[in-house]
C-alpha cells in the first residue's frame, strides 16, 4: 500500500469513527424522536467512509481504515466499545467489499460477482449478528433484566397514558429485540453500502460497476428455504430469534427481488411513474403491499414475470 493511500485510509478510518462518536455523544438521553433520527443517521454514515474505502481502494485499505477507528475508540472510549466497533462494523464491511470486488475474465470479458450472492452474504451478517445479540442477551442475565425493567416500566407508562392493558409482556418484548436489530443493523449495513458506491460512482473512483438490482435473481434454493423458515417460525415463535432473523433477512432480499420485477415489467410502459407513485405510497401506508412485493420476488423464479412482461427498452439507472 502507497503512503497516499494509506492516508486515505487512515484518514477514512478516522471520520467512521468520529460520526459514530458524534452519535453516542450527541444524544444526551432524551428518547425524543428527533434524538433517535439523528442517532440512527449518523450510525448509517458512519459506514459510508468504510465502504469507501475498500469499494474504492481495495479490502486491504478497509482494514487499515477498520483499525484506525477501532484504536480511536480504544483511546476515546474503552478497549471493548473498539473491539464491538470492528466486529459489528468493520467485519461486515471488509466481508462485503471482499466480495463485491471478486471478478473472473471470460472471453476478454470481465464478469462481477453476482449481486444475488453479495445480497444472500449479507443475509448471512443478519443472522450472524441477531446470533451473537441473543448470546449477549442470554450469557448476561444482568443485561436482560434491565432490559425487562426498563419495558416493565414503559408499559406501565403506556398502561396509564392509554387506560389498557398492553397485550405484550416485558419478557415477550426482550425476546424479539435480537429478531429485530440483528437485521435492522444489517439495513443500516446495505445503506452504507449504496450511499458510498453512489459517491465513488459519481466521483468516478468506483472499482466496480454497481450491481444492477432489476438482474438480480436469488436462486431457487433461498426461496425455499424463506418458506421453510416461515412455516417454522410460525410453529415455535420468538422463541427461536435466530430462525426470526433470518425469516426477516431472506424477506428483505426477497422484496428487493419483488422490486426488481416491478421495475423491469413496468419499464417502457405508459403511465410507469404513476404506477411506481402508487406502489410506494402503499407500502409506506400499509404493510400488506410489502408482503405482495415479497412474494412477488418468491415466484419470480418458477413464473419469470421479467422474461414474460419486459417491454424491450434502453437499460436504465437502478
Amino acid at each position: 500500500m502507497m503512503v497516499k493511500e494509506l492516508v486515505i485510509a487512515v484518514s477514512l478510518g478516522l471520520l467512521s469513527a468520529l460520526l459514530l462518536f458524534v452519535s453516542i455523544i450527541g444524544n444526551d438521553g432524551s428518547a425524543d424522536f428527533g434524538a433517535a433520527f439523528q442517532s440512527l443517521v449518523l450510525w448509517t454514515l458512519s459506514l459510508v467512509p468504510l465502504f469507501v474505502s475498500g469499494l474504492g481502494f481495495g479490502v486491504l485499505s478497509a482494514g487499515v481504515s477498520v483499525l484506525t477507528g477501532a484504536l480511536l475508540f480504544v483511546v476515546l472510549l474503552n478497549p471493548v466499545f473498539g473491539a464491538t466497533y470492528a466486529v459489528l462494523s468493520g467485519a461486515p464491511v471488509i466481508l462485503l467489499a471482499r466480495q463485491a470486488l471478486l471478478w473472473r475474465e471470460h472471453d476478454g470479458k470481465r464478469f462481477w460477482y453476482p449481486t444475488e450472492y453479495l445480497m444472500l452474504w449479507w443475509v448471512g451478517i443478519c443472522v450472524i449478528l441477531t446470533t451473537g445479540i441473543v448470546s449477549l442477551l442470554y450469557l448476561n442475565d444482568e443485561m436482560r433484566q434491565e432490559l425487562i425493567t426498563g419495558f416493565d416500566q414503559a408499559l406501565s407508562q403506556l398502561k396509564d397514558l392509554r387506560g389498557v392493558d398492553p397485550t405484550v409482556t416485558a419478557e415477550d418484548l426482550v425476546a424479539i429485540i435480537p429478531l429485530v436489530i440483528g437485521p435492522m443493523w444489517g439495513v443500516f449495513i446495505l445503506l452504507g453500502g449504496c450511499l458510498a458506491q453512489g459517491l465513488l460512482v459519481r466521483f468516478d473512483k468506483n472499482m466496480r460497476p454497481t450491481p444492477r438490482l432489476t438482474e438480480m435473481e436469488l436462486p431457487k434454493w433461498s426461496a425455499l428455504a424463506l418458506i421453510a423458515t416461515t412455516a417454522l417460525f410460525v410453529i415455535v415463535g420468538s422463541s427461536w430469534p435466530i430462525i426470526g432473523a433470518l425469516v426477516v433477512a431472506l424477506g428483505i432480499a426477497y422484496f428487493f427481488q419483488g422490486m426488481a420485477v416491478i421495475m423491469v415489467v413496468t419499464r417502457g410502459r405508459n403511465g410507469r411513474p404513476f404506477i411506481l407513485g402508487a406502489i410506494y405510497v402503499l407500502m409506506f401506508l400499509m404493510f400488506w403491499p410489502i408482503v405482495v412485493v415479497i412474494i412477488l420476488g418468491l415466484i419470480e423464479k418458477w413464473i419469470g414475470f421479467r422474461r414474460r412482461f419486459a417491454v424491450t427498452a434502453p437499460q436504465e439507472e437502478d
